[in-house]
């Protein structure tokens, strides 16, 4: 009966987690963004108007840059009472923008990451 009781005890402290985390500013950017924004003619606002306000904004010189950042976490764990895993994947998915300075775009760079 004893043990019995501290086996149930036992499973009762351990447990499985899934779990999911998106942070930042959702990606939009890779449908039609080529077809959308041309280097030497589209205006910030042109890059505001399409997705919006970015994760940052850095100041270069005579130039400035729009960032976006959008983060994709999933993860399993697992809860024993001696051991306990956590398995954890991150994905960043990135654009930046870059204008001179009458906020013309000069030049972009994205990456959305494979969801495996």
């Amino acid at each position: 009966m004893k043990i019995g009781m501290i086996a149930l005890l036992l499973s009762l402290l351990a447990g499985c987690a899934q779990f999911n985390n998106n942070r930042g500013v959702e990606v939009g950017w890779q449908e039609n963004l080529a077809d959308t924004l041309v280097k030497g003619e589209s205006h910030r606002r042109d890059v505001l108007a399409l997705l919006g306000p970015p994760s940052q904004m850095v100041a270069l010189g005579d130039e400035s840059a729009l960032y976006y950042l959008f983060e994709k976490e999933r993860g399993n764990a697992l809860i024993l009472v001696v051991y306990n895993r956590l398995d954890r994947n991150t994905r960043y998915d990135r654009a930046v923008f870059f204008f001179d300075e009458n906020d013309l775009l000069t030049d972009y760079a994205t990456v959305v990451q494979d969801e495996s």
